[in-house]
């Protein structure tokens, strides 16, 4: 059927036809075409079509996130039920490992037994000169005449370990050395001074204090002190505070070797020892040797203890004493005096008494 034209009158619309004989003929169509209705209502139908579409999208969408946010809730839920401490009716083990622990739990209709075994790996970490050893522990290899330069490398007897090498040369002679300056980790050191803490109180001349000054020129004071290294016999000036002189020189620590200035408190409160450790050579003189101790004891305030364990020249460019202000009191024992200090001098103060006594260590 062929449409050519469309007919209009009133509320009916003629619609012309051929039939299949060739005769054209109009054919009546009830058409409501008021207010534009014939062209608006497949417009209308397609919209109305539109938007149910948008409205499913819109609810998948919503459900979507619905599920989103309500299933890891339903999940967690469901995974607390099962860490609780509510029996269960499983005989079944669960067996459960995480990296280095392993977690064990059986669980019956009334008891919940829980085994944790814990893999702990500790990491040992030495800072060089120090180095690990086979038993996990940090020796320096600098110093230690058990590991001279290598883990294993034990220095003959009557020799020491020197800057990594076994040498003639006495070593230090703390079982335990507590470093305030280290030749081997911290390089040369001239005419400097370095602020220490001390575990106790030590006391000079009434003066009582947990923290002392040492110098590189083989001083240690108890307040204020100075890096002069021009020794002048005592009481000086210089120095306004209780301080002690064990071998005030033109010392210098040289890098590469086991010199430096150490201490360490040993023995147990109230019979401490608290002894600081000299290690060093003469200025621009690298093989004239100085190594000496300074002991103080918390069971004799007031007394201090120089023992010499080398003096290269014998003392004839130092001074030795200990003084309590740059006015005194004071004890000198020698000042630039030839062959004052011996190996193995042991020399004792008493700044209560103002006296000195010597031995040989």
């Amino acid at each position: 059927m062929r449409t050519d034209s469309l007919t209009y009158y009133n509320d009916s619309v003629f619609v012309k036809v051929r039939s299949p004989s060739g005769v054209e003929e109009h054919m009546p169509r009830i058409i409501d075409i008021t207010s534009g209705n014939l062209q608006d209502k497949p417009k209308r139908k397609f919209k109305y079509k539109k938007w149910i579409l948008w409205s499913l999208l819109a609810l998948f969408l919503l459900g979507l996130l619905l599920a989103s946010i309500l299933l890891p809730i339903l999940l967690s839920n469901k995974k607390g039920t099962t860490n609780s401490t509510t029996p269960y009716s499983i005989t079944t083990p669960v067996i459960t490992t995480r990296v280095t622990t392993t977690v064990t739990t059986t669980v019956t209709t009334t008891i919940i037994t829980t085994t944790v075994t814990t893999m702990i790996t500790t990491l040992i970490t030495c800072i060089y000169p120090n180095v690990i050893t086979p038993l996990n522990t940090c020796v320096n290899v600098q110093l230690d005449s058990d590991n001279c330069g290598e883990v294993g490398n034990i220095c003959p007897s009557n020799t020491s370990c020197s800057a990594g090498v076994c040498t003639n040369v006495p070593g230090i002679q703390l079982k335990n050395p507590i470093p305030i300056w280290s030749a081997s980790t911290n390089g040369t050191a001239d005419d400097q001074m370095y602020d220490v803490a001390l575990p106790w109180s030590v006391t000079l001349y009434g003066t009582t204090t947990d923290h002392v000054v040492v110098t590189t020129d083989g001083v240690l004071c108890l307040g204020t002190c100075s890096t002069t290294y021009a020794e002048t016999t005592l009481p000086s000036d210089t120095f306004s505070s209780a301080t002690a002189f064990p071998f005030w020189d033109d010392l210098f620590i040289y890098a590469s070797t086991s010199q430096g200035i150490y201490y360490q408190s040993e023995g147990t409160a109230p019979n401490r020892q608290l002894i600081f450790e000299y290690y060093m050579s003469h200025y621009l003189q690298a093989t004239q040797y100085y190594h000496f101790q300074v002991t103080f004891f918390e069971n004799a305030p007031g007394v201090v203890q120089f023992k010499y364990l080398d003096a290269t020249d014998g003392g004839v460019t130092c001074t030795v004493g200990v003084q309590g202000t740059a006015t005194g009191p004071f004890i000198l024992y020698s000042y630039d005096q030839a062959n004052a200090v011996q190996q193995n001098l042991v020399i004792t103060l008493d700044t209560n008494l103002g006296t000195y006594t010597t031995s040989n260590g």
